[in-house]
């Protein structure tokens, strides 16, 4: 499970180069919004090139191919298949684009659901075969809907709670939506803080600087690891099945929590 999802674009040899700097847990390699149509075969050829040279073994790396009513969908996929990559992001994703896309690949698939139409269909979508987990796209999901894209996201909270519930109960990634005001410190904080809260397990963004935000939020607190570990040490001497500690009733799904902390403080060397 990754805290971090950073967009950048496959025609940029900059960013690519540096992609294993930014520290983002997961790198979307973009091929879609970001790169114009004259220059979309130019990104393919670069990022194939770039990652048959190069092997990031502790990221995990991602496509976001242009979605299957483009002309370059099949394209996408058919030359960066062999690569060693996760897997494959898919924009305007709906149940019929999923399946178009397990007939040609077998990586991990992570659909964005930026349509309201994908929002009605969540379970059938989570539930298709290779969901690595669902990706909110705030941005086209309000153009849609025809309403007022916020920084407080208000318009965005029945969605993002839906989809944070459907990818609990399917046992998949749930990455919210990027937050688009680049040198908003606080508000990335506040952004990032607010999906944390809601039960999202991690989030996407589309610059640099807010990995470093993001994976703080989205990484267990030095008090929760040392909780945890206080938890699971007397869970291990406990034979009663429920107990106390600190005046506070311990159950099975509590332990199941401060075990899964502590599986996330090793993964990201907090511990």
């Amino acid at each position: 499970m990754s805290r971090s999802y950073l967009f950048i674009p496959g025609n940029t040899p900059s960013m690519l180069q540096n992609l294993d700097v930014f520290e983002s847990d997961a790198i979307i390699i973009d091929f879609e919004d970001s790169v114009l149509t004259y220059d979309k075969d130019a990104a393919r050829i670069l990022v194939k090139e770039f990652l048959t040279k190069f092997n990031f073994k502790e990221i995990e790396i991602f496509i976001r191919i242009n979605d299957s009513e483009s002309p370059f969908f099949k394209e996408d996929v058919l030359l960066t298949n062999d690569l060693n990559i996760t897997g494959y992001v898919l924009p305007k994703a709906l149940p019929s684009s999923i399946d178009q896309l397990l007939k040609i690949t077998d990586k991990q698939i992570i659909p964005i659901i930026e349509s309201p139409m994908a929002v009605l269909r969540l379970e059938e979508i989570a539930r298709k075969d290779q969901i690595k987990g669902l990706l909110l796209g705030a941005e086209d999901l309000t153009k849609e809907l025809n309403i007022n894209r916020t920084l407080e996201g208000t318009e965005i909270l029945f969605t993002r709670s839906k989809i944070v519930l459907t990818c609990n109960a399917y046992k998949i990634e749930s990455i919210d939506t990027p937050y688009t005001s680049k040198d908003d410190e606080q508000g990335i904080y506040k952004d990032s803080l607010n999906a944390s809260n809601l039960g999202f397990t991690s989030k996407s963004c589309i610059h640099p600087n807010h990995v470093d935000v993001i994976n703080e939020v989205f990484s267990p607190s030095q008090e929760d690891i040392k909780q945890s570990l206080r938890i699971i040490k007397k869970a291990e001497t406990n034979t009663k099945g429920a107990f106390s500690l600190d005046g506070k009733m311990v159950d099975a799904p509590i332990i199941e929590k401060a075990k899964r902390v502590i599986v996330q403080a090793k993964k990201y060397n907090l511990l």
